[in-house]
């Protein structure tokens, strides 16, 4: 009982704290985001609680602008490739991860690894991983697109599949809006295209 009230605690701090910190619409979706990942925890077998405080925290530092995100990173020896500068839309992931642990004093390395890499993916994600990815893609404020549609249902019951298909879709809008892309998200797109085609489940 003593454990789930701290939990509880803790998740009303983090809330308040991203309330105070995001724009109304982003800490919105974050709040989707965590019940998203909660749903998709429980098709799937998942720890609730992490895919609840992963889900939660996924874009803790989206309000940072780019200058102070690359700072932060040098600050903290956060490595940062050439490809992370050309594409910032990815750097609030790569800094959020040590953001949440530095003020949420979250030490699982799974949910922050789910933050870390929400933005980018990458090749043989854990189920965690996989969950806040989609989540973030899913979530019922990211509208009614017809692949969106697609994966929604998807998701609950074939995460490589539902992974697949967000990573390319992700993939192709970036290009369409003739961003960069990262490396590691072309080899995520790889690795569970050649899974799928194996007819292999890493669930």
């Amino acid at each position: 009982m003593l454990e789930e009230k701290v939990y509880f605690e803790q998740i009303k701090s983090i809330r308040k704290h991203l309330k105070e910190h995001l724009t109304e619409e982003r800490y919105e979706h974050s709040l989707s985001v965590s019940f998203t990942s909660i749903a998709l925890a429980m098709a799937h077998g998942c720890d609730l609680r992490e895919a609840e405080l992963a889900g939660l925290t996924h874009d803790c530092a989206k309000f940072m602008g780019k200058k102070d995100l690359l700072n932060a990173c040098e600050r903290e020896h956060i490595p940062i490739l050439p490809e992370f500068i050309a594409a910032p839309q990815v750097l609030h992931g790569i800094y959020g991860a040590t953001y949440a642990r530095k003020h949420f004093q979250i030490e699982n390395e799974d949910i922050l690894s789910a933050i870390y890499y929400h933005t980018i993916g990458k090749p043989a994600m854990s189920l965690l991983e996989k969950i806040v990815y989609l989540a973030d893609y899913i979530e019922v404020r990211r509208g009614e697109r017809e692949e969106l549609e697609e994966i929604r249902r998807i998701a609950f019951y074939d995460l490589d599949t539902a992974v697949y298909k967000t990573l390319q879709a992700t993939i192709q809008y970036v290009e369409k809006k003739g961003q960069a892309m990262c490396s590691l998200s072309l080899e995520a797109l790889q690795y569970y295209r050649d899974l799928l085609e194996k007819g292999e489940d890493v669930q």
